[in-house]
């Protein structure tokens, strides 16, 4: 008998990134978050299809020269995108994409 493995949150759903829109006029930064907007769970570490919206989020955030952050619980680790894609294994993939400067 095999055992399923429980459905965990998705993984492309932990990586974000935020882009500056403007300052105020009380001096404050406002920024625009940008993410998967995944809350999907599953058996693996993507929901189908997820995979490549991740990498495509890489790829935004590249081009923008935008640092990346994963949250898991209560830990935040910001990465520059091609190191996130290099620990992903997709980096000739998300290079490409930030060459081509579009995902």
């Amino acid at each position: 008998m095999t055992t399923q493995n429980p459905n965990t949150a998705c993984m492309c759903g932990s990586y974000s990134f935020e882009v500056p829109v403007h300052e105020d006029v009380s001096g404050d930064k406002v920024w625009q978050l940008k993410a998967t907007g995944c809350a999907a769970t599953t058996q693996s570490k993507f929901a189908p299809g997820h995979d490549a919206k991740l990498k495509s989020l890489l790829i935004q955030a590249g081009v923008g020269g935008h640092p990346v952050r994963r949250v898991v619980r209560d830990t935040v680790v910001a990465k520059d995108a091609m190191r996130v894609a290099v620990d992903l294994g997709w980096e000739d993939l998300v290079r490409d994409g930030i060459a081509r400067g579009s995902s």
